[in-house]
């Protein structure tokens, strides 16, 4: 076992922790769960990964969910994730060979959540939650081993913290809004993945002070901008993700989610003079034209509208949310979990 880790770790196939190895036995397993279950083949190709433009097969994303420490019955949810990185909205190829500590994120919505045991409340990332982490860790290991080549993916500046375990379910019970992929347009019983261009998240800590809807709401809205948030130099969908008690507190005061995002968008804003002016070259010409003649203290919006900014409901006990950059040229992705003849998948074997 430690020789065939070191194998891995001296060719560059692994993410420095310990895998389980791809027999073809193991590898068969997958691929004949996804044939029985979805319909597709071993050698079907799901998406095209930049910047190698490598074949995403079946097979192959089976043998790096073997590696990971997935179960069978993952596979559905991380062939829609392979699809939503693929889809060139997505722009996977930046988001490889940026500097930016930009990895997808995926947030699961729908029956399958539950299917599947993904975590939406307390501690994502922690405790027992194997289809939480080893669904993140896959996603990480086929872009690196379909989509990578050496030396030109994962040379962010100094990389992404929550790579291994990067995938969320939405807190869809405590949610007191339409959930996420219903709001993409998709009905509440379908599953779905909505793949995102993430920073790392920076936490919002409200510690309970805010007693009213407008008081939490100040607090969120002057707690996203700053100079280095990259989305207030352009088109951006930055992501909010709200603890099950700010989300009550937000809707038991009367505001919508879209009124939330309006609130944040209006008065989550930089003042222009104080943004340096050799940060200004980040800026688009599009963006800078809007500010040729502004006031100093013109406010300058995290999102280029409201409806781009993201909200999601996730997480335990507690007065914290999280706020999440995202990389500028990109686009959030939704996917459905579906079968290969386009029938929704919510879990059932």
């Amino acid at each position: 076992m430690g020789a065939i880790n070191e194998w891995f770790l001296i060719h560059e196939l692994t993410d420095g922790l310990p895998i389980v190895p791809p027999t073809q036995a193991r590898v068969a397993a997958m691929t004949g769960y996804v044939e029985r279950v979805l319909g597709w083949q071993a050698a079907d190709v799901i998406g095209t990964l930049a910047p190698k433009q490598g074949l995403a097969t079946v097979e192959k994303i089976a043998a790096n969910a073997v590696m990971a420490g997935c179960k069978p019955e993952y596979m559905p949810v991380l062939l829609a994730c392979v699809r939503g990185i693929a889809d060139p909205k997505f722009n996977l190829d930046a988001v490889q060979t940026s500097t930016h500590n930009t990895s997808p994120l995926p947030i699961v919505n729908g029956p399958v959540r539950a299917a599947i045991d993904l975590n939406w409340g307390y501690n994502y990332t922690g405790s027992r939650w194997r289809s939480t982490s080893t669904i993140g860790r896959a996603l990480q290991l086929i872009m690196m081993n379909v989509g990578g080549t050496p030396g030109s993916i994962n040379i962010h500046t100094q990389g992404h913290i929550a790579r291994f375990g990067h995938c969320i379910a939405e807190n869809e019970e405590e949610n007191p809004w339409e959930s996420l992929h219903v709001e993409r347009g998709h009905a509440a019983q379908t599953s779905a993945v909505t793949l995102i261009p993430a920073c790392t998240a920076a936490m919002i800590d409200d510690n309970g002070g805010s007693q009213t809807a407008k008081e939490l709401l100040r607090t969120l809205a002057l707690s996203i901008p700053y100079v280095g948030n990259r989305n207030t130099n352009g088109e951006g969908q930055p992501l909010l993700i709200l603890c099950p008690q700010h989300a009550r507190l937000l809707a038991n005061g009367g505001y919508s989610k879209a009124e939330v995002k309006r609130f944040i968008w209006e008065y989550g804003r930089l003042p222009f003079g104080s943004i340096p002016r050799g940060n200004l070259t980040n800026y688009s010409k599009k963006i800078l034209k809007l500010y040729a003649d502004v006031d100093p203290d013109f406010g300058v919006p995290i999102a280029d509208k409201p409806e781009d900014i993201v909200i999601v409901v996730m997480g335990g006990t507690g007065t914290h949310s999280l706020s999440v950059q995202t990389r500028l040229a990109s686009e959030n992705v939704t996917v459905p979990i579906q079968c290969k003849d386009g029938t929704p998948w919510n879990g059932q074997v």
